[in-house]
């Protein structure tokens, strides 16, 4: 049972806008591709404005509720080393939560993995990551799964379910590098970015780089997205193309970040790490939440719930797990 006591929500509001900043400084600080620079640049951010450092200070609050908050971002300077090998990654636990009120519904989510054919896969809640032949390096996420096949002339890909983050290595030959999805081809153009299979359509995230999206029945419709831009695509057309930001691969760092979701999609989401079904009532499903959460430990996540929302968790086993509002 989770007994921490939780801090109260800062007095007077802080804005969403700098709320939401301060999650993607944290989220950033812990990416593998956080340097010195971004550490001196949070740290300026911070000063330029009193509610920045409330933000920052509450977010820590949440955090050191729940324990284990790395080393990196703890001092004011930010001035110590950072997590390096990406391959050792551990989870990190952070959380911050915010809430309002709005409309209804329910949402549950079954994760179907894709095996038949498969050269690398995720159980739920397990994340891993694959170095290629080629040294591209692949995140895969929770139920995620993947086909790789390159020949002489390309290098290929096949995203049968799930997400990934791609790093892509340098190819003595100059193959193009693509990734292949129910909706289209993603081709790499020297760069890092996510993408994630959704029933209906393909979400893509540049985190470096660029990428050439191209549906599958509309080529004509090709995108290229450039750094910090993601845009959704189905077999027919590209949706449009929006700013991007840090909490986009979020989970290749064990976090789930979010930002004003409602409840209920909150907890479709963090379904997917976890066995069994999480259902939410229509009371419950239009609170909001905002924040960073650990994927680690869903159930840590789910007892943290009450003390934050107005809401109660009741579990008939660990694998039916129903979150109600609070009489």
């Amino acid at each position: 049972m989770f007994r921490t006591a939780l801090p109260a929500p800062p007095h007077p509001p802080i804005d969403a806008t700098v709320t939401m900043r301060a999650t993607e400084w944290m989220v950033t600080l812990l990416g593998a591709s956080a340097t010195p620079q971004t550490q001196a640049d949070c740290a300026e951010w911070r000063a330029a404005h009193p509610d920045h450092e409330r933000a920052w200070q509450h977010l820590h609050a949440f955090s050191a509720a729940f324990g284990n908050l790395p080393a990196t971002v703890t001092g004011p300077a930010l001035a110590l080393p950072l997590p390096h090998h990406r391959g050792r990654r551990r989870a990190l636990t952070l959380m911050l939560a915010t809430v309002a009120a709005t409309g209804a519904w329910q949402l549950q989510r079954a994760m179907p993995v894709q095996t038949w054919s498969a050269d690398h896969l995720t159980a739920i809640g397990e994340r891993r990551q694959v170095r290629l032949a080629d040294g591209t390096l692949v995140d895969l996420d929770t139920g995620t799964a993947i086909s790789v096949d390159f020949s002489e002339t390309e290098r290929l890909v096949t995203l049968r379910a799930g997400a990934i983050a791609i790093e892509t290595g340098a190819d003595p030959r100059h193959r193009p590098f693509r990734v292949a999805t129910a909706q289209g081809l993603l081709r790499a153009l020297g760069t890092r970015f996510t993408a994630r299979q959704e029933d209906g359509f393909t979400a893509v995230s540049v985190q470096q780089g660029a990428v050439e999206v191209s549906p599958a029945e509309a080529p004509h419709a090709q995108v290229v997205l450039r750094a910090g831009e993601r845009t959704r695509f189905t077999r027919t057309a590209v949706d449009t193309v929006e700013l991007a930001d840090a909490t986009d691969a979020a989970w290749t760092q064990g976090m789930l970040a979010v930002h004003d979701m409602r409840l209920d999609a909150f907890l479709a989401e963090l379904s997917r790490y976890r066995r069994g079904r999480l259902n939410c009532d229509d009371a419950a499903a239009v609170l909001r939440v905002s924040g960073v959460f650990p994927l680690a430990d869903t159930d840590r996540v789910l007892a943290a719930l009450p003390h934050l929302l107005p809401v109660e968790v009741g579990q008939w086993t660990r694998y039916w797990v129903t979150v109600r509002a609070r009489p």
